[in-house]
C-alpha cells in the first residue's frame, strides 16, 4: 500500500469512527468484515417453560447466506454500550421494545470458518416477560433441524447457553 493509499484508509477510518452510528457502508462492508474481526452479540434468551423444561429463544432468517432458526443478534455498534446494543438488536431481530435483564456475559468466540470475514461472538444470556412468539421468533427446548449452516457455531451457542443456565442456576 502506498503512502498516499494509507492516509486516505486512515481519513476514511477516522469518517467512520466519528458516524455516531458506527455505520459501514455497503460498498465498504465486505472488505471490513474480510480486514477486521468485528464484535457481534448473540442474544441468549431463556426461560422455563410451563412444565419446568429450559428453553432458548431462536430467531428464522430467509436469507440467501443465513436461512434457518439462530440466536437473534447482530454487529455491536463502536459507539455502543452493551446495553445500548442489547436494546437496539432486540428490536430489530425479534420485535421486543421493553429491556431486558442480562443473567450472564457469556463466551466470547472468534469464528476462523465464518463465509464473510472473522466476526468475534459475545454471547449474553437474558430473560424477558415481554417476548412475543410468531412464525420467526421461538421458544425452543432442543435444537431445531434447520439451524442455520454456520459450522455448528449457533448449535454450540445454544448448547453452551443451557449448560451455563444449568450450571449456574440462573433461571
Amino acid at each position: 500500500m502506498t503512502p498516499e493509499r494509507a492516509a486516505l484508509l486512515g481519513e476514511l477510518l477516522a469518517e467512520l469512527a466519528e458516524d455516531p452510528k458506527g455505520f459501514i457502508p455497503d460498498a465498504a462492508w465486505a472488505p471490513a468484515q474480510k480486514a477486521f474481526a468485528l464484535p457481534y452479540i448473540e442474544l441468549a434468551f431463556v426461560r422455563r417453560s410451563s412444565k419446568g423444561e429450559l428453553q432458548a429463544l431462536l430467531s428464522h432468517r430467509t436469507d440467501v447466506d443465513w436461512n434457518g432458526w439462530h440466536l437473534p443478534g447482530g454487529l455491536w455498534r463502536t459507539k455502543q454500550t452493551l446495553e445500548e446494543a442489547i436494546a437496539a438488536l432486540s428490536r430489530r431481530e425479534i420485535g421486543l421494545l421493553e429491556p431486558s435483564k442480562i443473567l450472564a456475559k457469556g463466551e466470547w468466540e472468534k469464528w476462523h470458518d465464518h463465509p464473510y470475514g472473522y466476526p468475534v461472538s459475545h454471547v449474553v444470556i437474558l430473560q424477558s416477560d415481554h417476548i412475543v412468539e410468531s412464525d420467526t421468533v421461538r421458544w425452543f427446548t432442543d435444537l431445531p433441524g434447520d439451524m442455520i449452516d454456520d459450522h455448528g457455531h449457533h448449535q454450540q451457542f445454544f448448547n453452551n447457553v443451557k449448560r451455563q443456565v444449568t450450571r449456574d442456576r440462573l433461571v
